[in-house]
């Protein structure tokens, strides 16, 4: 086993450009896997990225080689479309989206319908200030509109019952029920965003998806990066929404600043900012891709145009999506079902409006990811394509989340199918973690291990 520091790098990483915070994301660790692929295939052909998430690994080894990004979610696949061919939009380019999100006809209907309720948020923040919590504390507790809606789980005639009644029937009343025009305000205002936020959101998107193909991605995934900075989350994810008591009931301390303090941002102007960001990044390397597809399908169908490939799946009993699920549907802008919990003997919603349909990846159930990585390594040695993995490591009573194949576990099977199987470890950094005590777990130096398969 081989072992490299990479903290010089990773200083030098550091203002590597992320369009979403991602628990997962390897901008810290680039360098060593572009390193890693180079040992592989010095060829620098076409990178087969699997996995791809962010498409921080394509986009960094894009300068250097074309590469095609798979991901099985299609926030996913807008995500690496954007960072790999972005739109270079002018300054005067901006502005017009902007004006068009915040002007057109149907964001004055959606903002009228949804009225009440940004009046009734308004008050519950003025209040809370003022040293009442409680109808702070009913609109953080309070399941979306997508919820409202559904008889059984209908909101009593409280004033925040009153609003959202009344929001109900405006959108109904407009033809903007089940519509995409309102997916972002239907199913996550007033539980990640403010319903401002969520409003302006929807009409982003809106204006994203009627502009040509060529910058559809761009905008849309501007979009994703403007909600993944104003959720009103701990740590700024969208795997749970903000808990305002504790475990003993009591209001949270610091809860009325940090709400002001999300809820309180400016949708477009963060929105001008991700443009712009997008607009001064390099396009990667000739005819680069983005494809959403199952990691499976994606070898057989285009190992023949790569030289080499990369994978990063999910190791930990944790199901990734559940923390993506808000891009995904903003991506989507469909009516998902939303999964349901059993809370005192009874079958409701879940309170992070969970998609049902949300990808549940074999890499992530204990009996089922043996095969998975089997699986992966059959295909891709089977296409002649060399391998680099990122593993990244767990001991017994680290505090780390328990990884579901063991690194012994994994270097076996990638014996089964390649002769020659070494093992690199990477030095000095760490896993991106939840920004609370409670949802933190402990970090290791060695954060990421590079297994190189060589064909």
């Amino acid at each position: 086993m081989t072992s490299i520091d990479y903290r010089e790098q990773v200083e030098q990483q550091a203002d590597l450009f992320r369009p979403i915070y991602y628990l997962g994301c390897k901008n810290s660790f680039t360098s060593a896997i572009q390193a890693a692929i180079d040992d592989v295939d010095p060829s620098g052909g076409r990178l087969l990225d699997l996995f791809a998430g962010t498409g921080s690994v394509g986009a960094a080894l894009g300068c250097r080689r074309e590469v095609t990004t798979v991901d099985v979610q299609e926030y996913s696949r807008v995500l690496c479309s954007a960072v790999l061919s972005p739109s270079a939009l002018s300054q005067a380019e901006i502005t017009n989206i902007v004006a068009r999100a915040a002007s057109n006809e149907t964001t004055k209907q959606v903002l009228w319908c949804l009225q009440p309720l940004l009046d009734h948020e308004r008050e519950c923040i003025r209040e809370a200030i003022m040293g009442d919590f409680s109808e702070l504390v009913e609109l953080l507790e309070s399941p979306p509109l997508a919820v409202h809606s559904i008889p059984e789980f209908a909101a009593p005639s409280t004033r925040l019952g009153d609003a959202a009644h009344e929001a109900i029937h405006r959108l109904h009343g407009k033809g903007l029920w089940q519509s995409a025009e309102t997916t972002v305000s239907r199913y996550f205002g007033g539980l990640y965003f403010s319903f401002i936020q969520a409003a302006m959101l929807d009409a982003l998107l809106s204006v994203a998806n009627s502009s040509d193909e060529q910058c559809r991605d761009t905008l849309t995934a501007a979009a994703l990066g403007t909600a993944s900075q104003l959720v009103n989350t701990v740590g700024k994810q969208f795997a749970q929404p903000i808990q305002p008591k504790n475990k003993s009931g009591a209001v949270k301390p610091g809860l009325v600043k940090v709400v002001q303090r999300d809820r309180s941002l400016d949708t477009l102007q963060l929105y001008r900012t991700w443009l712009d960001r997008y607009a001064r990044l390099p396009s990667a390397r000739g005819k680069s891709q983005a494809i959403r597809q199952d990691y499976l399908a994606a070898i057989g169908q285009n190992a023949s145009n790569c030289t080499v490939a990369y994978a990063d799946p999910p190791y930990t009993r944790d199901h990734y999506s559940r923390f993506y699920h808000v891009l995904e549907t903003m991506c989507l802008r469909d009516n998902p079902a939303i999964t349901k919990v059993m809370k005192d003997s009874k079958r409701v919603p879940s309170r992070g409006a969970y998609r049902e349909d949300r990808h549940q990846s074999a890499f992530c159930i204990r009996s089922a990811a043996p095969a998975a990585f089997d699986a992966l390594f059959k295909a891709t040695r089977e296409h002649d394509l060399p391998l680099v993995l990122s593993y990244s490591p767990h001991e017994t009573g680290d505090g780390t989340h328990p990884r579901v194949v063991s690194m012994n576990q994994i270097v076996e099977l990638a014996h089964a199918h390649y002769d020659r199987v070494e093992v690199c470890t990477v030095d000095g950094v760490t896993h991106n973690k939840l920004n609370s005590s409670e949802l933190t777990l402990k970090t290791r130096d060695q954060a990421e291990i590079l297994l190189k398969c060589f064909r």
